[in-house]
């Protein structure tokens, strides 16, 4: 691939991770001028990824206000992406999972150093946290999703990186992080407190496919003054949940017997 096209595209897609952002949803999409002074490029080359990028749908414009945002070709690539078998079953447990802990709930999966929550159900609470991606050290469903990393690869991931957390007693450095993913493993859960943000509670469980490879994490979060105080309770449900989801896939995949955390 030509240097000059190769450019190109990696061009284009980090407009489109710009997009998808918290800061471009939130308002309602962001301007040529906005794009790129977060990228750090010129205009005139953020203008001709635009420009492409809109050609083919994945980009749209407002009328109004002229912003750029995702387009519905993104979204229609994302129906057909990934595991739909995951997804399609997903529906029905985090649908019953948010009306047992009236809180929100999601389903998140690895992509890079982050958790993404590729489903979730949302709680009729006024204060939530529901970003869309998470870092995969500082939050419950990320230290899950570490979980089939050996030590060795954890620390490769984050060497010479920094670990911020929000609270005293986090995880601060990759030993802290080594230990506390060796924990999460053999306890089957993660439950974190005010160290992704102060003031928010969140717990993971994992899930895994017919073979037991873990795919997934559920995970439930919420205001600490709110979930802290059923955190038992919210273990016990996401792994009651995790469970049904892993049937219910071992169920799609043809398998008689679906794999059990206790077999």
């Amino acid at each position: 691939m030509p240097p000059t096209r190769d450019t190109s595209i990696r061009r284009g897609l980090e407009v489109l991770l710009v997009l998808q952002t918290s800061r471009a949803r939130e308002k309602g999409g962001l301007g040529v001028t906005e794009i790129a002074e977060i990228l750090d490029m010129d205009k005139s080359q953020i203008s001709r990824s635009l420009k492409v990028l809109t050609e083919y749908g994945m980009v749209d414009r407002d009328p109004k206000t002229r912003a750029f945002r995702l387009g519905w070709r993104i979204f229609n690539m994302a129906q057909v992406s990934g595991d739909q078998r995951l997804l399609e079953c997903a529906g029905e447990v985090l649908d019953d999972l948010v009306v047992r802990l009236d809180e929100s709930v999601y389903l998140s999966v690895l992509s890079g150093f982050e958790a993404l929550s590729v489903a979730e159900r949302t709680a009729n609470h006024s204060i939530q946290a529901m970003p869309a991606q998470w870092s995969l050290y500082s939050t419950s469903v990320g230290r899950v999703l570490l979980t089939d990393r050996t030590s060795a690869e954890i620390r490769a991931m984050y060497d010479g990186q920094t670990l911020r957390t929000a609270r005293e007693g986090g995880v601060r450095t990759i030993d802290d992080l080594v230990e506390t993913v060796s924990r999460v493993r053999d306890e089957g859960h993660a439950i974190v407190v005010d160290e992704f943000e102060v003031g928010l509670a969140a717990v993971g469980v994992p899930v895994r496919d017919y073979r037991g490879v873990l795919i997934a994490s559920l995970g439930v979060s919420g205001p600490t003054f709110r979930l802290e105080p059923k955190i038992d309770q919210a273990v016990t449900d996401l792994k009651h949940a995790a469970q049904q989801l892993e049937d219910l896939l071992a169920l799609r995949n043809g398998e008689r017997f679906p794999l059990r955390w206790d077999a």
